[in-house]
């Protein structure tokens, strides 16, 4: 079959190349299936680009995938699952069925097919799960309207691979980045993430390895890791900048992490195979976990292995102490790390949690936003137990410390 697979992600800040499509690109060149990428990012007129790519193309099938149903942020938030309905209703009025995936459906991935009226939909990783579906399609077989890409999984490893297909110089010049990833999911259970506790699917590590190089060979020598978080096991950290070192030289590479598991001989890997960045995710509830020791050494084996640190700060938690959040940014403040950015407000997510937690105390219903009983949280609701005044005061004698939403650039633009 013909596929049309679109990128409908217009947020600029910054243009975040669609990864995830040249994943299932890789994936679908090893099958019978061929495939086509209609870019949509830079559109001045995207409805008008879908149907001449459409038209183009001419697909049996329109795959769209989406990255985030809304912006996250309180203080500008953009509902984008809209747009995404307007995509569906033009392929329909085209003769095509719609399969929608991608991190941001897997959030709600039933509430968003009913809502956008898609035909189909896969939640979680996609690579091989799209593949089997265009198969019973194809074959004219009974396809349920969702399936759990999981399920196509058999183990915790798998060689990904990554289709040459894109042209990354527009995103280059508006000051995106090229990513790349080495596993799906996450160990950590932020209360607010919809990631904690997915299945968790690591890349070969000598795959990723491979996939720097082409990349290099390329031109591109500044990359973005979009795993949620680096560190979920340590020995596939170390493998991965081994082979990073191994195939590709040092590169230039910014990561996330979370404050535990670390060692010494990760953050030297690290150091070799040419990371600067970590932005390191903090909570006050999590990290209770990890202690101020171990937090001030992760910051002492970065600063040894020349890597800067960049916090991102989640604080009020549901009945969170508020002298604990008080004592976490006076540490934060005397540690050796760039810029801190710390929030306060909450998208609330079925499954995390946060939505347990507020949906089961109606005395916390007080601190939400946009909230109605009987919601499917689709549309945005947000949970904010320290006021915007509140943080501000705690944080308006610290230089480093500034509140997210208002400044609209990522720690990789903020830390050159």
């Amino acid at each position: 079959m013909r596929i049309l697979l679109v990128n409908p992600n217009r947020y600029h800040y910054p243009p975040v190349i669609p990864l995830g499509l040249e994943y299932l690109c890789g994936e679908l060149s090893k099958s019978g299936h061929k495939s086509f990428i209609l870019d949509l990012c830079f559109s001045k007129n995207p409805e008008k680009d879908l149907i001449r790519g459409i038209n183009e193309a001419n697909p049996d099938i329109a795959g769209i995938s989406i990255r985030h149903i809304d912006t996250v942020l309180y203080q500008d938030n953009r509902f984008f699952i809209d747009e995404i309905k307007q995509y569906v209703a033009i392929c329909r009025n085209m003769n095509l069925k719609v399969i929608l995936g991608g991190v941001g459906f897997s959030i709600l991935p039933a509430e968003i097919l009913k809502y956008t009226g898609a035909d189909f939909g896969i939640s979680g990783a996609g690579e091989i799960a799209l593949t089997r579906l265009l198969d019973h399609i194809e074959r004219g077989d009974g396809c349920p309207k969702l399936t759990d890409g999981f399920s196509f999984f058999s183990g915790t490893s798998y060689e990904f691979s990554r289709a040459n297909v894109l042209d990354y110089s527009e995103y280059i010049y508006n000051d995106g980045i090229v990513g790349f990833r080495t596993q799906t999911g996450c160990t950590a259970r932020c209360f607010f993430c919809t990631e904690g506790g997915m299945h968790i699917i690591y890349s070969n590590p000598e795959s990723v390895g491979r996939e720097i190089c082409v990349l290099k060979q390329r031109g591109y020598t500044c990359f973005h890791l979009c795993d949620s978080e680096f560190n979920l096991n340590l020995q596939h950290c170390i493998d991965v900048c081994r082979a990073i070192t191994e195939y590709a030289g040092p590169v230039n590479w910014t990561l996330y992490m979370k404050p535990e598991p670390y060692s010494e001989d990760l953050f030297m890997w690290l150091g070799k195979s040419g990371a600067n960045l970590i932005t390191l995710s903090i909570d006050t509830k999590t990290s209770q976990s990890a202690s101020f020791r171990r937090l001030a050494e992760f910051f002492r084996l970065a600063d040894s292995s020349n890597i800067k640190v960049a916090i991102d700060l989640s604080v009020g938690y549901p009945y969170e102490n508020p002298e604990e959040t008080v004592e976490m940014i006076e540490f934060l403040n005397k540690q050796p790390v760039e810029t801190v950015g710390i929030n306060s407000w909450y998208r609330v997510y079925p499954g995390t949690p946060l939505h347990k937690i507020v949906t089961g105390d109606s005395s916390l219903q007080k601190y939400m936003v946009n909230f109605t009983p009987g919601t499917d949280f689709l549309l945005p609701v947000f949970f904010n137990y320290f006021s915007l005044q509140q943080v501000s005061e705690w944080i308006e004698k610290y230089p480093k410390f500034r509140i997210e939403g208002f400044d609209m650039n990522t720690n990789y633009q903020r830390v050159r």
